[in-house]
C-alpha cells in the first residue's frame, strides 16, 4: 500500500509531558518521534506482535539520534511529527523528523534517528529483508528533499 511522504503522525502533549516551566520536556521529542515511526512502520505492514519469521526487521535498534530543539512547545495541546525517509543502507535506516506546529508554520524540534537491523540469534548488524527494501525504497524515492 503506498504510504503518503513525507508521513505525518499527531501527537497530543499532556500535562505530565511538561516540565516546572510548562515547556515540553526535552526527552518527549523523542519519544513523539518513536511513537510516529511505530505508525509508519505498522502502516507499511511491519507490525511488533508478528513473529519475528514474519516480521525479521523488527530486530533492529536505534544507533543514533540527533536533535536540534528550536523552539519550546507550550503547555497541552497537539503537534505534528512528521517523518521522512532519507538514506536506507544495507543495514542501517535513516529518518529525518521533524516537529512542529498542526499547521507546520513554528517548528519545535528537527532531528534523525539512525536504525540498525541485527541478526536475532548473533545480535550483529545484518541486511534489511528484501521485503523491507522495498516498502522503504519505495517510500525514499517519493519523499521530497528537506
Amino acid at each position: 500500500m503506498p504510504i503518503a511522504m513525507p508521513f505525518r503522525s499527531v501527537q497530543h502533549v499532556y500535562f505530565d509531558d511538561l516540565d516546572a516551566l510548562n515547556i515540553l520536556h526535552n526527552v518527549r521529542f523523542l519519544l513523539f518521534m518513536e511513537r510516529a515511526r511505530g505508525e509508519l512502520f505498522n502502516l507499511l505492514g511491519f507490525r511488533w506482535e508478528d513473529d519475528v519469521s514474519v516480521n525479521p526487521d523488527k530486530w533492529h535498534v536505534v544507533a543514533e539520534h540527533q536533535i536540534k530543539y528550536l523552539a519550546p512547545v507550550r503547555g497541552e495541546g497537539d503537534v505534528c511529527v512528521v517523518l521522512t525517509p532519507r538514506k536506507l543502507g544495507t543495514s542501517s535506516f535513516v529518518l529525518h523528523a521533524q516537529v512542529s506546529s498542526l499547521d507546520g508554520k513554528i517548528v519545535y524540534a528537527d532531528g534523525e534517528t539512525r536504525l540498525v537491523r541485527l541478526d536475532p540469534t548473533t545480535n550483529r548488524p545484518c541486511p534489511w529483508s528484501q521485503r523491507f527494501r522495498d516498502l522503504v525504497g519505495r517510500t525514499i524515492s517519493t519523499a521530497p528533499p528537506v
